[in-house]
């Protein structure tokens, strides 16, 4: 079984690289790997180096704490399982806000207008607060 964190790191792997707009080949030609190895990284099944996730973060043009984001700092420390569950506490995305994400990205990508897409960024900062 995957653990819970190589699920959540691979599914901000898929992320990222839909953001991108990059095939699965495209990225495993880039990484020197098989596509099929990709899918096992997006899935948890397999997981990635140290050194794949720094060449991941150089072709992805992110932080290696982006794979990390968004796991909550109470979570039980990796290697002890939530004896009612077996997994960690708070490693599980909402695929829902992930499709929104990309689907907002995408379009805000089309807004061809910088100052609308400025006084857009302000709207949701203002809708958070």
């Amino acid at each position: 079984m995957a653990h819970p964190v190589d699920v959540y790191v691979g599914q901000r792997l898929r992320q990222r690289r839909e953001i991108r707009g990059m095939p699965q080949k495209e990225l495993a030609r880039k990484l020197g790997i098989s596509f099929q190895q990709v899918q096992k990284y997006e899935s948890g099944a397999n997981r990635i180096s140290a050194s794949k996730l720094w060449e991941l973060c150089c072709i992805l043009d992110v932080a290696p704490g982006f794979f990390f984001e968004g796991i909550s700092g109470t979570a039980t420390p990796v290697g002890q399982s939530d004896p009612a569950n077996g997994r960690i506490a708070n490693c599980q995305p909402d695929p829902r806000s992930a499709r929104q994400i990309l689907d907002l990205n995408h379009s805000f990508q089309r807004i061809p207008n910088t100052r609308v897409r400025r006084q857009v960024v302000q709207l949701v900062k203002a809708l958070v607060d």
